[in-house]
């Protein structure tokens, strides 16, 4: 359960997650819903679109792209977020901060992107990822560049439960490795922006070797997406003086852990057992 103050904000949620995918014009019509949710909520569908500069029809198609049938609709799920607590949190880092209010405002944007995360998370595409890493002979992680520090974590964690798992974020290893994946293997890329040519291959590649391939991602319509068999799509939370935030990776690396807790779950008597070997070997290299 959420705690108090911490709501999902699932219009605006969405609205990130796809606006990489909508039109120039839809775009816009994004743009101004998430600068200004207050007013937008006041206006009609004919004053928005002569606010924006855009047709009616514009309007109606971006609502339906987030998964409203239309302007009424979303006005009444965003009317409703505007009264939680933490409504504002997404307020722009300026550079006249104090110390104190950017600090804030970074841990809000994290506590607020793990609870839009919730409303964009597919449940059944949880349970498939979670059934397909039980069952797999073999995991491999993919990633690149920002990502590969999840990449590290989760085979970390994964290892640790006796799972046969390997991290891999060369280029090259990647497309060698996936091509010599074992039938049932499961092929899992994590791509913050869904574009990373590696780990488009990477999957693309394992695919074809008969691999069940996983892309966890914060954009929905990612281009690895297409590579992908189960898609686990996150919240995104950036701007300006902000843009390599870290609330991202909180959020895929807060996945990961909720992946991998299913999966021990699953195997208890297995997992238990790889903890203990290796706590075991880990306290002959700590100092008494």
């Amino acid at each position: 359960m959420l705690s108090e103050g911490v709501v999902p904000a699932g219009t605006l949620a969405r609205l990130r997650a796809t606006y990489n995918s909508l039109p120039e014009q839809a775009r816009a019509v994004a743009d101004f819903i998430v600068a200004s949710p207050d007013e937008m909520i006041h206006l009609s569908v004919r004053s928005l679109a002569t606010r924006i500069g855009v047709s009616e029809a514009t309007i109606t198609r971006c609502c339906q792209a987030i998964g409203y049938s239309g302007l009424r609709e979303l006005k009444l799920a965003l009317a409703a977020e505007q009264v939680t607590p933490l409504h504002g949190s997404h307020a722009a880092v300026q550079p006249e901060d104090t110390v104190l209010t950017i600090t804030e405002k970074v841990l809000r944007s994290d506590m607020q992107a793990i609870a839009d995360t919730l409303v964009l998370l597919d449940q059944h595409a949880l349970e498939q990822a979670v059934a397909a890493l039980h069952t797999a002979p073999q995991v491999e992680f993919y990633g690149a560049g920002s990502s590969i520090p999840i990449v590290i974590d989760a085979y970390h964690r994964f290892l640790r439960i006796g799972v046969p798992v390997a991290a891999i974020t060369d280029p090259y290893f990647q497309i060698i490795a996936a091509s010599q994946v074992l039938p049932g293997a499961v092929a899992f890329g994590i791509s913050h922006s869904g574009r990373s040519l590696e780990t488009l291959n990477a999957l693309r590649t394992a695919r074809q070797a008969g691999a069940t391939t996983i892309l966890l991602t914060s954009h929905a319509n990612a281009q690895v997406a297409e590579f992908a068999d189960i898609l686990l799509i996150t919240a995104d939370h950036e701007t300006a003086y902000h843009r390599e935030s870290a609330a991202r990776r909180i959020v895929h690396l807060s996945i990961i852990d909720a992946l991998c807790t299913a999966v021990s779950l699953l195997q208890p008597e297995q997992s238990r057992e790889a903890l203990q070997r290796s706590r075991r070997a880990m306290k002959n290299r700590m100092r008494p």
